[in-house]
């Protein structure tokens, strides 16, 4: 058990509570959903679309961006990440087409419906933080910052780090 081996129990479940606390952080509440007639012409865009949009905007000017990018970069399995590549492309946030290099390789390119959502999304999320970190001081924020960046590595380390 964590707590008799670590010596650190107490604040592990403290950080397990907070962990969980920011997952409902990143989801947009549902007041800020576009409704029936939302902004990107679909009846709710799926919070895997926002993180499918947000994938591929990452590969933008870097290289072509393939489901396999996506599945790494969401840590999701490939099938898990071609549904949600379809859901994204169902809704108008991207198209799939062909790379000029491989033409078995499906590439992925944000319209600009995706590329709206990607900027209002960031936006929106920006702009929580800001609000919610006002009274912070731009060191803790940095640090605060670096630490979560740091922890964000190791608990996902990218295949470049762990060969």
């Amino acid at each position: 058990m964590y707590d008799t081996c670590m010596g650190r129990g107490d604040e592990l479940v403290r950080l397990d509570t907070a962990l969980l606390e920011l997952r409902r952080f990143i989801e947009v509440p549902s007041a800020a959903r576009p409704g029936p007639t939302g902004r990107h012409g679909v009846d709710r865009v799926d919070f895997s679309t926002v993180l499918v949009v947000d994938a591929v905007a990452r590969f933008d000017g870097v290289g072509d961006c393939s489901i396999g990018n996506v599945a790494e970069a969401l840590h999701v399995a490939p099938s898990t990440a071609s549904r949600f590549v379809g859901r994204a492309a169902h809704a108008g946030m991207l198209h799939r087409g062909r790379s000029t290099t491989d033409s078995r390789r499906t590439v992925l390119v944000l319209t600009p419906v995706g590329w709206r959502l990607q900027r209002e999304a960031v936006g929106f999320r920006t702009g929580r933080l800001g609000a919610l970190l006002s009274d912070w001081s731009a060191s803790d924020v940095a640090t605060f910052t670096r630490l979560l960046e740091r922890f964000a590595r190791c608990a996902h380390p990218s295949t470049e780090e762990t060969s």
